[in-house]
């Protein structure tokens, strides 16, 4: 497998990993907000809060933020591992495993995704893992 080959297969499968991960994070984010809270919080977020989710670590459960970071890393260390592996050397077996093994990673953890996000009826069951933010219980004089 050539290089531009293993880098467009890497460069491909991050693409759509970030797409699909930030639409799970952007519904579990938005979900406990409402309309008003959520511009509020959305006015004036720099691109370093948009990308770090920064302004959300209250509202996102800690496993997915640890996985969104780690599809990053392992994205990142797959493009910068064949491109070292290039320029020490042409290997272009151990590149085409590099660009298997990170089509696995994004399988195994989109199944998982999937899993824990099943439900019978249509729509994202968000609140299996987000408590729902509203007005306290009115207390009764």
């Amino acid at each position: 497998m050539s290089l531009s080959s293993q880098l467009f297969c890497v460069l491909a499968s991050f693409l759509m990993a970030f797409w699909i991960i930030r639409g799970f994070l952007l519904g579990i984010k938005e979900y406990p907000l409402n309309t008003s809270a959520r511009k509020k919080r959305k006015k004036g977020q720099t691109f370093k809060e948009w990308f770090l989710y920064t302004r959300y670590r209250e509202e996102i459960p800690k496993f997915f933020l640890v996985l969104y970071f780690l599809i990053l890393f392992v994205h990142g260390a797959a493009l910068v591992a064949c491109l070292v592996l290039h320029a020490v050397g042409p290997f272009p077996e151990m590149g085409r495993k590099i660009a298997i093994g990170v089509y696995v990673f994004d399988g195994a953890w989109m199944l998982l995704m999937q899993l824990l996000f099943w439900s019978s009826k249509p729509g994202m069951p968000y609140e299996r893992w987000v408590k729902k933010r509203g007005m306290p219980p009115k207390k009764r004089k």
